[in-house]
């Protein structure tokens, strides 16, 4: 059962359709905390699942069916059905501001992505997204960045 007095909403906030804000207290002793910032467009279908604490900047736009999640559901006993085991202990999730989040992309547990940074179409984000770096694939890998000097987005590397 989600819990409303755990989830802080900026103002001009728009929240399409069939999304879920899945905000559990799951791990005793862990009081989720989902806080999306202003101005923030969250896609339909967005599953925003949170057992310890997730963070959306400002003016965060994500696109139709993206995941965001701060733990899973253990599979540690291979003799339990997983939905009987308990949830691993979660690691917090960070959305920079001005980010953009793909359709169909993940953002696992203890994830940070960077202010403005790009996150493609069904990437699968792993590990940290820096500020201002374009990510592919799966695992979702840097292959552009915005290159202050230049003034444009150049190849990474």
């Amino acid at each position: 059962m989600t819990s409303p007095e755990c989830i802080e909403i900026g103002t001009g906030v728009v929240i399409h359709e069939h999304a879920w804000l899945s905000v559990v207290p799951a791990i005793e002793g862990v009081r989720p905390s989902l806080r999306i910032g202003d101005n923030c467009s969250i896609g339909r279908m967005c599953h925003i699942a949170c057992v310890g604490q997730i963070v959306i900047g400002r003016d965060v736009l994500t696109a139709e069916r993206v995941f965001i999640g701060d733990t899973y559901h253990d599979y540690a006993d291979p003799d339990r059905p997983v939905l009987h085991q308990s949830m691993a202990h979660p690691l917090p999730v960070s959305i920079g501001d001005g980010a953009f989040l793909g359709i169909g992309s993940v953002i696992l547990q203890g994830v940070s992505v960077g202010e403005r940074a790009y996150v493609a179409a069904g990437a699968v984000v792993t590990a940290d997204v820096a500020a201002g770096v374009v990510v592919v694939g799966n695992p979702a890998r840097p292959v552009r960045r915005w290159d202050e000097a230049a003034a444009e987005w150049v190849a990474f590397g």
